[in-house]
């Protein structure tokens, strides 16, 4: 009960925070959780599915939990579900925390120390996000604790729930496929320790086979299937889009002093007791062995602690920018932390009192060293690294005592480590103490990053109609974008995230797409004035600055932003086509941009109209020839302004084009190298009416 109130507790201030998030704090990693989450709402099938291909993301724990609220809400009212789902999410990984504190050392108060240390942490600020760490957290302690109790208690029964938490860890995050690479070193470790043989390793895996048969028989199973997937040149498909990161060079350099940083930051965030006290805890019970089930839990500890600082370190130096510290991705470690920590609160055997003391004294002392590393800048992103979201704070207060950073935390580091030394000679309060001590910095740091991080940087004022497309297209409809025009991605990434009609994308020619999910291939076909290539949806949103082509026959539904939603006819017409333009626009000196109208059933005269600019770095007005069939019209445009539309009338012939010319002689250097002359901002066509064809 006790548990279950702490849950909710910790639960329910995430989620007050939590559910004020309206907007995004990283793409494409939130949109792809939402197409899944909606992708199995829709086909009520795990299989992952993104635009009605198979997208290889396979952690789809977290979308299959959020899949029955895109199944019945909109788009932005899931969202807010799933943030409200994410604080008890995180905070349920108290739950299996407690039972492996409990498990591994008999005493259920080291299980409720464990449960506090596990609970409260400045990574609650995840629960604002559409993120998979906020499922993979508890799932990676329930695989821990089931790991755990298989190397406790062999049997065939151990062994296949051990086989489901690892199962469950890898589906929740495809990063915890660690854990299933820790566990045969942890068990092969706690039989070679525990002195229960007497030949050495090769004893030692015998012991391990007889006493895990099935795990030893899964295991044999795994590698053979991966030898085949490897010479069949699939092995990708077990990790997925992540398959990347399994290339190049594994061992980059910097890499030791980056696992390093990445262990500081970490240790400063848990308030640097634990990291010491777990320290001190693994090496007095690898060494003693009293005990199975500590032996086990360390075993586990020393290889998958080092496992996971590894892998992210290596992944940070080769793919992050600037080699920022992510250390969302070490949330896992906390568990292991509170668990070890407590059971060194929580131990009073005499006999391991030296040993303890000094280990502890020792691990201190090198988490002093250690902390000289830690790297120093402002550039972190709270939902990247909300540990290191908490560092401005302590900055603050070592420039308000005229200190650094870092020696202010190596002091604070010392002072505790000898301080709980001497409160573990002279108090039996001392589990009590420090982690109601531990907890409260805890408690501090989630505040102060949900307050200053989350609030400011997920809470928007202009989030009306956000689901915008979904409110005017009917139920079961399909929009493709298209994207194009002169904007950057956010626009297309809201249209995508906030409206689930939206489920196709086109990309003509080469125009670059913001997401790496599946699209379809189109191309314009000047000389028949069609899209070429699919037509998969009556709807599209293209860039209401699109200056490609223009889509006959069709009627715009809504405008929001920089994007206009159509509905078309299908097969797609062209009711015109730009060509000589720059992909943002530009013409360029001398050299003619052709705007090529089409006439597909009926004869017609239209009104082309453009929409000039001249860049602001144009000493003198820009000049222009607009020439179409019949007229021709002249003028110029000034620096760094537009000028009021100008058009020219053309008679366009049933089944035929006629091409309008654009020329300008005068050309501008651009502040990237390019020389161009005039911006067409935008292009349109009046309605048509009669002409007179020779």
């Amino acid at each position: 009960m006790l548990v279950a109130a702490w849950v909710l507790a910790i639960a329910g201030v995430a989620t007050f925070y939590a559910v004020q998030a309206n907007t995004w704090a990283v793409m494409t990693d939130e949109l792809q959780v939402a197409r899944l989450a909606t992708s199995i709402a829709d086909t009520l099938s795990p299989v992952p599915t993104i635009r009605g291909e198979h997208y290889g993301a396979n952690s789809q724990l977290y979308p299959l939990l959020l899949a029955p609220f895109y199944g019945v809400l909109s788009a932005p009212q899931a969202a807010m579900a799933a943030h409200a789902l994410n604080g008890l999410l995180l905070a349920s990984a108290a739950l299996p925390a407690f039972l492996l504190g409990r498990a591994v050392t008999g005493r259920s108060a080291v299980g409720y120390a464990a449960a506090a240390l596990t609970g409260v942490t400045p990574w609650l600020a995840l629960s604002s996000t559409l993120l998979t760490e906020n499922a993979a957290y508890p799932a990676f302690v329930w695989s821990v604790f089931l790991c755990h109790r298989a190397l406790v208690r062999p049997s065939a029964r151990g062994d296949l729930a051990a086989l489901a938490g690892l199962g469950l860890a890898y589906a929740a995050r495809t990063q915890l496929v660690v854990v299933a690479v820790a566990l045969p070193f942890a068990l092969v470790l706690h039989e070679l320790s525990l002195g229960s043989v007497e030949h050495g390793l090769r004893g030692a895996l015998a012991v391990a086979y007889r006493r895990h048969r099935v795990l030893v028989a899964a295991y044999a199973c795994a590698l053979a299937l991966a030898a085949v997937l490897v010479v069949a040149g699939g092995i990708g498909g077990v990790v997925g889009n992540y398959t990347t990161t399994f290339g190049g060079d594994l061992v980059p350099a910097g890499l030791w002093r980056a696992t390093a940083e990445h262990l500081d930051q970490v240790a400063i965030a848990v308030g640097l007791l634990p990291v010491v006290l777990s320290t001190s805890w693994v090496a007095t019970a690898l060494a003693h062995r009293d005990r199975s089930e500590e032996h086990a839990f360390a075993s586990l500890f020393v290889v998958l602690v080092p496992l996971l600082l590894l892998e992210v370190a290596s992944f940070d130096v080769r793919f992050t920018p600037r080699q920022f510290i992510q250390d969302r991705y070490l949330i896992y470690l906390v568990p292991l932390f509170a668990v070890a920590c407590a059971a060194w609160l929580a131990e009073r055997d005499p006999r391991h009192t030296r040993t303890r003391d000094a280990s502890a004294l020792a691990a201190g002392a090198a988490l002093v060293a250690l902390l000289a590393l830690t790297p120093h800048g402002d550039d972190v992103i709270f939902w990247a690294a909300p540990g290191g979201a908490f560092r401005p704070a302590i900055r603050d207060t070592a420039s308000a005592l005229h200190v650094s950073d870092t020696v202010l935390v190596q002091v604070i580091a010392a002072l505790s480590v000898v301080l709980v030394v001497v409160l573990a000679r002279r108090s039996r309060s001392r589990l009590v103490a420090v982690t109601l001590a531990v907890t409260a910095f805890g408690a501090l740091q989630t505040f102060y990053v949900l307050d200053r991080s989350v609030v400011p940087s997920m809470i928007r004022s202009d989030v009306a109609d956000r689901d915008w497309i979904d409110r005017v297209v009917p139920d079961g409809g399909s929009v493709a974008l298209v994207p194009g025009g002169v904007g950057g991605p956010v626009a297309w990434w809201e249209a995508e995230l906030w409206n689930e009609t939206v489920d196709r994308e086109l990309r003509i020619g080469r125009r670059r797409t913001f997401t790496p999910f599946p699209v379809l291939e189109a191309s314009i076909d000047d000389a028949d004035g069609r899209l070429a290539g699919p037509d998969p949806s009556g709807y599209l949103v293209i860039a209401t600055d699109e200056n490609r082509f223009g889509i006959a026959g069709s009627v715009v539904l809504a405008r929001r932003g920089s994007l206009t939603l159509l509905r078309v006819e299908r097969p797609y017409r062209l009711a015109w086509s730009a060509l000589g333009l720059t992909s943002d626009g530009w013409t360029r000196p001398g050299q003619a941009t052709t705007i090529r109208v089409f006439g597909h059933r009926e004869a017609g005269r239209r009104a082309v109209v453009l929409t000039l600019a001249a860049s602001r770095f144009s000493p003198r007005p820009v000049d222009f020839a607009l020439v179409g069939d019949e007229e021709t019209v002249v003028g110029t445009v000034d620096p760094g302004g537009a000028r009021p539309p100008v058009q020219v009338t053309v008679c366009v012939p049933a089944g035929g084009h006629v091409d309008v010319r654009l020329v300008s002689r005068r050309g501008v250097d651009l502040p990237d190298g390019r020389r161009v002359a005039l911006h067409v901002d935008r292009m349109r066509l009046s309605p048509s009416w009669s002409c007179a064809v020779s």
